[in-house]
């Protein structure tokens, strides 16, 4: 529910098509794209172009997520009935925090006439003007640290909001346990308010940065060790709706370089599945709940209808073992950037077989 395809405008770390290959290698059956391309994704055209531009692939289906603002530059609202008449449900500015409260109040009331969602970036840019978690690590690399407030204030003015409103509010890339934890405030039992996490969040910390580099630098940071854990164990105990990727590629040349210069993010989707799995089963999560977490709580919150398996209707089927253990490698990867620390690591989950209405992928192959 939450992947950067990067086209238009960024396609030497990602295209629509390696995008898509990679979401079905995945497991990923259908993705909700953030608009934050060049130019930004906030007009019915951008929206029919991107659908169109899916659909000849014949991979996986996409759900566009437009901007919030017009340009993502937090000054005006977009006309969120004219895109929603395109079929969508769940808009972005993915990258940024809507920074005004008061076009954040007048969204949400908004996107309640037709039951959409607004997916806000919890993030005070005041306060994180730095490179990784403010900390330990932060002090070893000589950087400026971002400190946890950057992303809990905004979440409690975030939550604020959301009470004065009927409109659903969806926060995502929570990183901190104070973060879910004042999300799931009994104060703001009456906001419709969601939440989700990364398998990069609930699987590495800061400590990642010591010996991957700029490849573990992502926005929000990698947190402690402690904090890390006490994340995992929220979301295995059922605080969380969804985990979703947040699929950020990069070109070789935007990681390179130091800490203050790289570019913050990582590639996600074809390590969503085997990650989530291996953080969440070790913490003694039924798989039925964790497989949740990937599928039916991301499409609710999108909006999207939940997909079946009756005679008549498309086959939308993932066949995945999930004791098989495996390596993936830059070589075997098909997303078009390698920005991520997994490679090489051994991971437990791997597709074997894909459906869209006929077998697009198996055995590492697609079929067409």
């Amino acid at each position: 529910m939450h992947v950067h395809l990067r086209e238009p405008g960024g396609e030497d770390s990602e295209t629509i098509v390696t995008g898509l290959k990679a979401a079905i290698a995945g497991g990923i059956t259908t993705v909700g794209v953030m608009p934050n391309t060049f130019p930004p994704m906030d007009t019915p055209e951008s929206i029919l172009n991107l659908l169109s531009a899916a659909a000849r692939c014949g991979l996986a289906d996409v759900v566009p997520v437009p901007c919030v603002t017009k340009g993502r530059a937090g000054k005006e609202l977009v006309s969120f009935l004219e895109l929603h008449e395109t079929g969508i449900y769940a808009f972005t500015d993915d990258g940024d925090p809507v920074h005004d409260s008061g076009l954040l109040l007048d969204a949400l009331d908004a996107v309640y006439e037709f039951d959409g969602v607004i997916i806000e970036h919890p993030e005070v840019t005041d306060l994180s003007g730095g490179s990784v978690n403010r900390g330990t690590v932060s002090r070893k690399l000589g950087v400026t640290g971002i400190p946890c407030a950057a992303e809990t204030a905004d979440v409690a003015r975030c939550m604020e909001i959301a009470s004065n409103s009927h409109g659903h509010l969806h926060l995502t890339h929570l990183s901190l346990p104070r973060s879910v934890a004042i999300a799931r405030a009994e104060c703001f039992h009456s906001a419709d308010v969601t939440i989700d996490v990364t398998p990069h969040h609930i699987a590495l910390c800061e400590d990642a940065l010591m010996e991957h580099g700029t490849l573990a630098k992502m926005n929000p940071p990698l947190r402690s060790a402690e904090q890390r854990k006490s994340l995992a164990e929220m979301v295995s105990s059922g605080m969380v709706d969804a985990i979703a990727s947040d699929h950020a590629p990069h070109a070789r040349y935007k990681k390179a370089g130091s800490i203050d210069e790289a570019a913050f993010g990582i590639v996600g989707l074809e390590t969503l599945l085997p990650v989530t799995l291996e953080i969440l089963r070790g913490l003694q999560m039924p798989v039925i709940r964790i497989l949740h977490l990937l599928t039916c709580g991301p499409a609710r919150i999108l909006g999207i209808p939940l997909p079946v398996l009756e005679a008549g209707r498309k086959a939308d089927l993932v066949l995945f073992d999930p004791q098989a253990e495996y390596r993936l490698s830059e070589t075997g990867s098909f997303s078009k950037s390698v920005n991520t620390p997994f490679f090489e690591r051994k991971l437990q989950g791997r597709v074997e077989a894909v459906w869209m209405g006929s077998v697009v992928y198996r055995d590492g192959e697609f079929e067409h």
